[in-house]
């Protein structure tokens, strides 16, 4: 059985994670200056969420086009935030393949209350 979204193999991308610099980039330029500077992993967002909010705006996951052309030229693991209890920003980002989703209180709550059952992703 491969261990493809097994609970093994997202604890492992976690741990192997763990004591790195991940970077936040919003574009794929900075996505592998990152990379070349030695970045264990890269967050891909659309813009600083609190810049966002300060401007009364509402913090989403990236573009997903956005997304895809990060994970286009870096061969490191990719992450991205989905917002607490939005199952279908979470569906998206796991279409694209990104390596890890973070259901993300920095973001702004599509649901305060129930959050994602992340063991079906």
């Amino acid at each position: 059985m491969a261990d493809v979204g097994t609970v093994k193999l997202k604890r492992g991308l976690a741990q192997m994670l763990k004591g790195g610099v991940i970077m936040d980039v919003t574009t794929a330029e900075q996505a592998k200056i990152a990379e070349d500077a030695g970045a264990c992993a890269v967050m891909a967002l659309e813009r600083v969420p609190a810049d966002i909010r300060a401007e009364g705006g509402v913090a989403r996951m990236a573009d997903p086009l956005k997304v895809k052309e990060i994970m286009e030229v870096v061969t490191i693991p990719v992450m991205a935030k989905a917002r607490i209890g939005h199952f279908v920003e979470a569906r998206v980002l796991e279409a694209l393949g990104v390596d890890f989703i973070d259901e993300s209180e920095v973001l702004t709550p599509a649901d305060e209350r129930y959050h994602i059952n992340k063991h079906i992703f």
